[in-house]
């Protein structure tokens, strides 16, 4: 009798730790569509002010030129902090990012968009390559962070 409750009792624990694990896990996929999301429409939004610059280009108007440019240059700016926070959160195990902001601070000027290509750049601009020798990827950065010591303490372990 006693058997079959803690019987009962282990298999209600187990519903229960798989029905917070699925809301758990929900809840990520959610974080990560809206991310998703929210990077495809930052980078729609980089496209058309990279037309509409394309297209001020070929005015002599130079002072609306350098207005889009600024403005292609935040949108540039958004899109990457974006598609680096997505991939931060996807290295962190969707933890909160929170602490994304710091990090980002201290790694910003690391990361560049070139001809529309995300680039790891060292502090004299060259670009940064991995072990192999091909081009480091924002996901190969990511990685190399987890190892640095003073960018460590934003991952999990």
């Amino acid at each position: 009798m006693q058997a079959e409750k803690n019987q009962d009792r282990d298999q209600l624990d187990y519903k229960t730790l798989l029905a917070n694990a699925k809301q758990a896990l929900k809840l990520e996929y959610q974080k990560s569509s809206a991310l998703a999301s929210q990077l495809q429409a930052t980078k729609t939004q980089l496209e058309q002010v990279q037309t509409e610059n394309k297209t001020l280009r070929e005015s002599a108007y130079e002072d609306v030129i350098r207005h889009f440019e600024a403005r292609t240059q935040a949108a540039e700016a958004l899109a990457l902090k974006t598609e680096v926070r997505q991939k931060f959160l996807e290295a962190n195990g969707c933890k909160d990012d929170e602490s994304f902001d710091t990090l980002w601070d201290s790694i910003k000027n690391k990361i560049q968009i070139q001809d529309g290509e995300v680039r790891i750049v060292a502090q004299n601009g060259t670009p940064k390559f991995t072990l192999t020798g091909s081009m480091m990827t924002l996901r190969d950065f990511i990685q190399s962070l987890k190892q640095d010591p003073i960018s460590r303490k934003f991952f999990l372990n």
